[in-house]
């Protein structure tokens, strides 16, 4: 479980969210600020990500993971910081800091060893 969990913080440092909008400048609003998602499928394990990003810097996180006909999920809390193009995201007393870069509706995180993931926005 301490391997999904650190595997859910990776998609969660990849997932963006849409910037939301109210009547001051949205200029202040940090682009990952919103909502979003990763799901993928392999020999019968799926896996679907929401990560919602707030711009308190705090954050929720709903992983849904199916595998054999059965499902689970959970739901997680983080708080979130950026600077420059590095993502860090606290969960459950953890650490994880990516490279991020936002594209269009992509978010696109690379962590210390170089893995990529890549979200949408919802």
């Amino acid at each position: 479980m301490k391997n999904l969990k650190y595997v859910l913080i990776m998609f969660v440092a990849l997932t963006a969210t849409i910037a939301c909008s109210d009547d001051s400048d949205d200029s202040d609003v940090n682009p990952i600020v919103g909502t979003w998602g990763l799901s993928g499928a392999e020999s019968g394990f799926e896996v679907s990500l929401s990560a919602t990003f707030t711009a308190n810097n705090k954050g929720t996180m709903v992983v849904t993971i199916s595998l054999g006909g059965e499902s689970q999920t959970e739901n997680s809390s983080f708080t979130w910081s950026t600077s420059g193009d590095q993502l860090t995201i606290v969960m459950d007393g953890e650490t994880e800091v990516s490279t991020y870069s936002i594209s269009g509706n992509k978010l696109t995180l690379t962590d210390d060893d170089g893995t990529i993931t890549v979200l949408t926005r919802e």
